[in-house]
C-alpha cells in the first residue's frame, strides 16, 4: 500500500492480512476448495447463506454440500462453474440453482470461479464467489404478478370503458334509424384518416373513440327535429347546433373522456371559420376535430336521411375533395382521398 507521499507502509498491514479482511468484509459469499473439490475455506457471508448455514462445511466435498447430484445438464455444461475451475483450471461464471433440504426449497447464486495457483503456478484448488439472487427473484416474480394483475385490470377497465362508449352511442341510434350505423362508420373513418396523416396508433384510436361519440350530444335534441322529413327551420337548425356542446356537457363528470371532449365540441367548426359552436378556423380546430369534420360528412352524405336518399360515392368524394381549403382542413382531405382510394377505387 502508498501513503500520500508515495511511499510503501510495510507496517500497516501484511498483505495476506488485507486480502482476509476484504474477503470477511464482502457482502459475497466466498468459497475455497483444494484441487480434489474438498472445502478448505469459506467467510462469515457464505455460512450465512440459507442454503448451507446449517451445514458442517469445512473437510467436506463441494458436490455434499449443494446436493448437485451430477457435474453437468444433459446439453454438457456444468452445474457449477466452481467444479468447471477445478475440471478445467479455467475461471467460469453462471447461475446456480443451489437445493435446500430443511426447506425443501432452492436459492438462486450468481457465481464467479478462479484458479488458484501455488508460487510456481501448479494448480492447488479454487475460490468461488455466490451473490444471492433469490430475494430479488423472488421479488421479480411478485412484481410479474402484480403487473398480470394490473394487465388484467387494466383490460376489464378498457372493456367497461368501450362497453359505456357503445351504450351511448346505441342510444343515439336508438332515436334515428336513419343514422343507426352512422357513429362507427365515422369512427372507422376518422381512425383511417389519421394513418394517413401519420399519427400514432395512441391518436387514430382516440379518433375513433371521438368518432364513436361525436353525436352524443342528439340525445338532447327533439326526435321531431332529428328525424323530421323536410329541410330544417333556421330555429330547429339553431337546436340541432347546440348538440356538440350538450355532448360535452353529457361526458364532462367521466373522467376517462376529458381527453376528447374538445374534439367533439369542435367536430361542426368549418376551415374558413363559418362552422359552430365557437367559429374557430384553420390550425386553431383540434386537429382531430378537423378529421372528423371530413369523416362525418362524408358518411352523412353516403347515407339515407330522413329528408333525402344517399349521393352516390362519386359525388359524395367530389363534394368532400370541392370543400377542401373552405369547409375542410386539405391535408386531411388528402388523407381521405387517399383512404378512399385505397378501399373503394383500387379495393
Amino acid at each position: 500500500m502508498l501513503n500520500e507521499n508515495g511511499n510503501r507502509i510495510n507496517e500497516f498491514m501484511a498483505l495476506e492480512d488485507i486480502k482476509s479482511v476484504i474477503i470477511q468484509a464482502s457482502p459475497c459469499g466466498v468459497l475455497i476448495v483444494d484441487k480434489d473439490g474438498i472445502i478448505i475455506g469459506y467467510n462469515d457471508t457464505f455460512k450465512k447463506h440459507r442454503a448451507v448455514r446449517h451445514e458442517k462445511l469445512i473437510n467436506r466435498k463441494l458436490e455434499d454440500i449443494f446436493f448437485l447430484g451430477k457435474r453437468k445438464d444433459e446439453q454438457g455444461n456444468f452445474l457449477d462453474p466452481l467444479l468447471e475451475t477445478l475440471e478445467t483450471g479455467r475461471a467460469s461464471s453462471g447461475e446456480l440453482e443451489l437445493y435446500i433440504s430443511f426447506l425443501h426449497d432452492t436459492a438462486i447464486c450468481r457465481v464467479w470461479s478462479a484458479p488458484i495457483r501455488d508460487k510456481d503456478g501448479r494448480f492447488i484448488g479454487a475460490c468461488g464467489v455466490y451473490y444471492d439472487l433469490t430475494p430479488y427473484r423472488r421479488k421479480k416474480k411478485q412484481l410479474e404478478e402484480v403487473n398480470h394483475i394490473l394487465v388484467q385490470t387494466s383490460a376489464q377497465l378498457y372493456n367497461q370503458h368501450m362497453e359505456t362508449i357503445r351504450a351511448f352511442a346505441n342510444a343515439i341510434a336508438a332515436r334515428d334509424n336513419y343514422t343507426r350505423w352512422h357513429s362507427e362508420k365515422v369512427a372507422e373513418y376518422a381512425q383511417q384518416i389519421c394513418y394517413g396523416l401519420g399519427v400514432d396508433e395512441q391518436t387514430a384510436n382516440m379518433a375513433y373513440l371521438a368518432g364513436l361519440l361525436h353525436d352524443v350530444g342528439k340525445i338532447g335534441v327533439p326526435e321531431a327535429i332529428l328525424t323530421k322529413p323536410g329541410r330544417l327551420t333556421q330555429s330547429e337548425f339553431d337546436i340541432i347546433k347546440k348538440h356538440p356542446n350538450i355532448g360535452v356537457a353529457i361526458l364532462d363528470s367521466m373522467q376517462n373522456m376529458k381527453d376528447i371532449l374538445t374534439i367533439i365540441k369542435h367536430h361542426h367548426e368549418r376551415y374558413d371559420g363559418r362552422g359552430y359552436p365557437d367559429c374557430l378556423k384553420g390550425d386553431d380546430i383540434p386537429l382531430l376535430s378537423r378529421v372528423l369534420a371530413v369523416a362525418d360528412s362524408f358518411d352523412a352524405m353516403t347515407s339515407d336521411r330522413s329528408y333525402r336518399k344517399a349521393f352516390p360515392m362519386e359525388k359524395a368524394i367530389a363534394e368532400i375533395k370541392n370543400n377542401a381549403g373552405t369547409q375542410f382542413d386539405p391535408e386531411v382531405v388528402r388523407s381521405f382521398l387517399a383512404m378512399v382510394q385505397d378501399h373503394w377505387i383500387t379495393g
